[in-house]
């Protein structure tokens, strides 16, 4: 009899002193959330955006286009909670996450995502990312500006152009497909993916027979990268015990979205499930399948690219990029902004969130380059250390003008008249 086999853990990690992910397993839903913001607001983000993921475990739907759209729809009511709880507590303004959501009935598997913690599928030796990473990154690979290798060095690779929480309305990416037995489904932050390359992943995932181990050595993978971030890592295993399992099957091949500009991942996906954009289920047969989602491939990449530029360039003090932060001048004040330090033609990626007491005069003569190129933050609560620690100037008192007459006067007043 088939069984699906649901495991997962979180883990700190080795640099943070918090964990801002959150996990969800349960019967039928599983979600990974990445949160974002500054004390504490990254936790809340992510817990709230499970709630309404959550609230579908168990229920059973009409057919396969009402469980994706249960799913979408409770993925908008994930953003519509978190954005507004910013709104109502100042303390948790520009806080955002992840999410990237399963659900499954039967052999149907059905998939939300938004942001860049991934999906992936392991069936039959090959290993394939299901999901877009929403990153400023993922997009300058598909515009062919950068290789793969340059993103995974680029120091704003961790930019997100979409997420839960930071604006009123957001951009629902789906899919779906049947499961068959010896499917592995793998959710996971970027805590792993940013420092375990995929071939790694996949290999663990092959070799290892117990789920909760599997899961176990692919967070110990990360922090013995050097666990920079946190980690989450949920896995679901798809078994049939009646079926014939290839143990000596170890040939792996992979599928990345973000060399998604040298391949017909289209055509790759069209393999597996159907991928959607905001639309209804599309579910075809055969060659339609394939020719439908290379459509829908071409279409939601140049989707994707607009709604990119429009959400960095138009989206005023809502847009996206808020998971960086940077020390710099506004004329003399030094201040802290939000995105990234660099422009788009005459668009500036980035604005004031917060403003000093301090001035550049004030500021070290060694230290002042630093600020006027923009000193990078590893979020708001570094940028607010960064500028507590600001090396300033010793300024000495000078003399009063007054005070020094004064005292040339008393001179003067006890030199002898007669000498």
């Amino acid at each position: 009899m088939r069984r699906l086999v649901a495991t997962g853990r979180s883990d700190v990690g080795k640099v943070r002193h918090g964990n801002e992910d959150a996990l969800l397993l349960r019967d039928s839903v599983y979600a990974v959330a990445d949160g974002m913001g500054g004390h504490l607001a990254g936790e809340v983000a992510s817990a709230t955006a499970l709630e309404p993921i959550e609230e579908l475990d168990g229920r059973i739907f009409q057919d396969n286009a009402a469980a994706v759209t249960a799913l979408r729809s409770a993925v908008v009511a994930a953003n519509e909670r978190v954005s507004q709880l910013a709104r109502d507590n100042p303390n948790y303004r520009g806080m955002g996450t992840t999410l990237t959501a399963a659900l499954v009935e039967g052999r149907r598997l059905h998939v939300a995502h938004v942001g860049d913690s991934r999906a992936y599928l392991l069936r039959d030796g090959h290993f394939s990312q299901l999901t877009d990473d929403h990153t400023l990154v993922q997009h300058l690979v598909d515009e062919g500006q950068i290789t793969r290798e340059e993103a995974a060095r680029h120091p704003q690779r961790s930019v997100v152009t979409r997420a839960i929480g930071v604006s009123e309305d957001v951009d629902v990416d789906s899919m779906s497909l049947e499961l068959q037995p010896g499917d592995q489904l793998l959710l996971c932050s970027d805590g792993l993916t940013g420092v375990v390359e995929d071939e790694a992943i996949a290999r663990t995932l092959m070799e290892v027979e117990d789920p909760d181990q599997a899961v176990g050595d692919l967070i110990d993978l990360a922090n013995e990268a050097g666990g920079p971030d946190n980690i989450t890592v949920l896995l679901l295993r798809y078994e049939d015990p009646d079926a014939e399992q290839a143990s000596g099957h170890r040939t792996i091949s992979i599928s990345s979205r973000v060399d998604s500009g040298s391949g017909d991942w289209a055509g790759e996906m069209g393999r597996y499930a159907s991928l959607h954009k905001g639309g209804p289920l599309v579910d075809h047969q055969g060659d339609d399948r394939r020719s439908v989602g290379a459509i829908l491939g071409k279409a939601t990449a140049i989707v994707l690219a607009l709604a990119v530029f429009a959400g960095v360039v138009l989206g005023g003090s809502q847009f996206l990029l808020s998971r960086s932060f940077f020390v710099g001048l506004d004329g003399d004040q030094v201040v802290i902004f939000e995105g990234i330090n660099r422009e788009l033609g005459p668009f500036e990626l980035y604005r004031v969130t917060e403003r000093s007491e301090v001035t550049i005069d004030e500021v070290q003569l060694w230290y002042r380059p630093q600020l006027e190129s923009g000193f990078p933050a590893a979020d708001l609560g570094d940028a607010r250390n960064l500028v507590r620690n600001i090396p300033l100037r010793e300024i000495e008192e000078e003399p009063d003008p007054d005070t020094e007459d004064d005292d040339t006067q008393d001179e003067d007043t006890d030199e002898d008249p007669d000498a």
